[in-house]
C-alpha cells in the first residue's frame, strides 16, 4: 500500500476512535464474507442522538499454488450513520431502523485469476484503491443482544495498479505500471450479524 494511502486509512481509524464517546458499543461481522472464508470485523459507536460511527475491516487471504492464482485484499471503511425515525433501546445507547450517511473506503489488492479460455493470456493486477459515496441500510432487531444490519453503498472508486502476466518466467515483472481506473456505481454491500456489547 502506498504511504499516503496507508496514512489516510490509519487517520480515518484514529479519528473514528478519538471522537467516539465510549468504547465500541457493538461488534459485527459480514455473514456472506465469513461464509466464503474472508475474515472481517466491524464496530459501531453512538456519537449523538440518532448518529453513529461505523468502522469495518476485511481481509481476503487467498493464494492458490495451482496456476499461481491469487485473490488477496485488505480493505478498511468508515461510515457516518444518521438513523431516520429510529427505534431506541435505552440500555445500549444504539439505534435500530433505517439509516443513511457518507462513507470512505481504502485498501490494497493483488488479484490474478486464470481465464477459462486457455488460448488467452491471464493477468494479475496489484495496487490500491480509494472510494467514497453514500450508504443506506436497515438494522433489524433480533434480540436484546443481536441485530441484523443490511446495507449497500454507491459512489466513486479510483484504482491504481501494476499489471503482470499471471505465472511464468515474467510473473514478477510489470507489463504496465500505474494504470488507473475510475468507477461510478455500487461499491459495497453487507449483511452483518451485530452483537451489542451493552444491552
Amino acid at each position: 500500500m502506498k504511504p499516503l494511502l496507508r496514512y489516510i486509512l490509519i487517520s480515518l481509524v484514529l479519528i473514528t476512535i478519538g471522537y467516539s464517546k465510549a468504547d465500541a458499543q457493538a461488534i459485527k461481522t459480514n455473514i456472506p464474507l465469513i461464509v466464503t472464508g474472508n475474515p472481517n470485523i466491524g464496530v459501531e459507536w453512538s456519537v449523538g442522538k440518532q448518529l453513529t460511527l461505523n468502522g469495518d475491516i476485511l481481509w481476503a487471504p487467498y493464494l492458490f499454488k495451482k496456476n499461481e492464482e491469487v485473490f488477496r485484499t485488505l480493505i478498511g471503511s468508515v461510515d457516518f450513520r444518521y438513523y431516520i425515525n429510529p427505534k431506541y433501546y435505552y440500555t445500549n445507547d444504539l439505534w435500530d431502523g433505517l439509516y443513511i450517511g457518507p462513507y470512505v473506503m481504502a485498501g490494497n489488492f493483488n488479484i490474478g485469476l486464470k481465464r477459462s479460455d486457455e488460448s488467452k493470456m491471464s493477468y494479475r493486477r496489484k495496487g490500491w484503491g480509494l472510494s467514497t459515496g453514500a450508504t443506506i441500510g436497515y438494522k433489524f432487531y433480533l434480540s436484546s443482544r443481536f441485530r441484523l444490519d443490511i446495507n449497500a453503498g454507491v459512489g466513486y472508486a479510483h484504482l491504481q495498479y501494476d499489471k503482470y502476466q499471471l505465472g511464468g518466467a515474467y510473473a514478477d515483472y510489470p507489463l504496465e505500471r500505474k494504470k488507473t481506473k475510475s468507477y461510478w456505481g455500487p461499491t459495497k454491500f453487507g449483511i452483518h450479524l451485530v452483537y451489542n456489547i451493552f444491552r
